[in-house]
This record gives C-alpha cells, structure tokens and sequence, in this order.
C-alpha cells in the first residue's frame, strides 16, 4: 500500500504502443468484437515486456505504456528497453497475421520509445490510484509514434536512447535501420535526435 506513496524522480526508459487503423475497425465490428480483438492483443505484447523486465503500466485503448527502471533504475535497462520494442513489433505483427485477412489489412502499428528524467507515482484519488511516470520524457516517447508513422516505418526510437543501449542491440543486428536525424515533435520546441527501425 506505500508503493510509491510519495513521487520519485529518476531516469527511465518509455515506451508507446498503438495500433493504427482501428478506430474505424471498431465502429464497423462492434463492441463484443472488439473486447475479444483487443484481449488477444493485450496478451501478445505482455510477453515480450516481462520477458526483459519492463512493466505495463498503461492500457490505454488499443495502445499501452510500458516503462524500464520501475521501481528503479537497472543495470542494461536502455538495451532491454530496445529489445522489447522489437519484441514488441514482432508479436504485433504475429497476431495481425493471425486475423481474418479483411481486419488485418486494416491494422498496423506505431512504436515510440525514449530515455530520460521521469517522476514516477501514483496518480488519482483516495478510492483511484495508478502507478504512472510523467514528464517529457513519457510526452516525447509519445509523440514519436507519429514520427514513425509519417516515415512508414515501425519504430522511432531517440538518440538518447539507442546510445544508451550501445551499438550491438537488435535494432542494428536485424531489420532497417536509419537515423540519426532531426525529427520535429509535435508541441516540443526544438527538434531532436531520432533513429527510426522496420523490420
């Protein structure tokens, strides 16, 4: 009960998860379908997460918010983060292979993930709390989904992030690498460092 009863400040690394494309899908399948649609995503992409330490703290529609370095900071948390975002791409793309091909031609994905200064706490009310990281750094981890999705590819991950993680991850041993450059991000002044990644 005193998780985190008062707010901590430290570096994390965050991740953001969101499908694309299913707004429209749910208006037309309905919402029993939906539940059912999303259960089998939800359970796809917890594996690649506890497999290498992170943890869920959002489901947020059809995206979720995954963070590296709660309750603390940990030794080789950057190359575990990077390595859950491929995990992540692959087991998303494995469950959409395994729809009906008329509602998987209509889903893909975007990936944003970022390292920096987080507060982690829990947020809500005395009957409502959560576990949640704020800060730039979870905004900008965000905001880079779309930076992904503008270039057509799965992932933009910073700078920050992938130097932190080294030159040997997954993301430079496997797929399209490109990067770095300077990506505007949407509400932030000033661009940054960016490396985006398909498979």
């Amino acid at each position: 009960p005193g998780f985190l009863a008062r707010p901590v400040e430290q570096q994390a690394a965050v991740i953001f998860i969101d499908l694309s494309g299913f707004t429209g899908l749910s208006e037309a399948m309905g919402a029993a379908a939906v539940r059912e649609l999303l259960n089998g995503y939800y359970a796809r992409i917890e594996e690649p997460v506890a497999a290498r330490g992170g943890a869920i703290t959002n489901f947020m529609g059809d995206g979720a918010m995954i963070v590296f370095g709660l309750p603390e900071p940990r030794p080789g948390m950057a190359s575990k983060c990077i390595d859950c975002c491929a995990g992540l791409a692959e087991a998303t793309r494995s469950w959409i292979e395994t729809l009906p091909p008329a509602t998987a031609s209509l889903i893909g994905f975007k990936i944003g993930a970022h390292l920096g200064a987080v507060v982690l706490s829990r947020l809500g009310g005395g009957s409502q709390q959560q576990i949640t990281a704020t800060g730039d750094t979870v905004n900008t981890a965000s905001r880079l989904m779309e930076v992904a999705a503008g270039r057509s590819f799965e992932l933009a991950v910073s700078n920050d992030l992938l130097q932190a993680a080294g030159s040997g991850t997954i993301l430079h041993r496997s797929g399209i690498l490109e990067g770095p450059f300077e990506a505007g991000i949407r509400g932030r002044t000033g661009a940054m460092q960016v490396w985006l990644w398909r498979s």
